[in-house]
């Protein structure tokens, strides 16, 4: 979809739901879809900035992982024996 310039309209939520609802029912599909799409990108945005830290780097959590693999293979090597 392109972005289109933006107006500053102020609709009150009946007026906005009045118009939706005069819509095509293909229309108003796709403008749900659009409405939980954008929701969607929000709450990632949200969870990414939260979860956002300088504190570890990608090859860090690799070791990490490596050496928990490593760990757990030598756990299930020393039972088998």
């Amino acid at each position: 979809m392109t972005k289109n310039p933006t107006l500053n309209l102020q609709f009150s939520y009946s007026q906005l739901l009045a118009l939706a609802l005069q819509l095509a029912k293909e229309d108003r599909y796709r403008l749900c879809r659009e409405l939980i799409c954008d929701e969607r990108v929000e709450s990632l945005r949200a969870l990414r900035k939260a979860f956002r830290t300088d504190e570890i780097d990608e090859e860090t959590i690799k070791a990490e992982c490596e050496a928990v693999r490593q760990e757990m293979y030598e756990e299930r090597m020393a039972a088998r024996q």
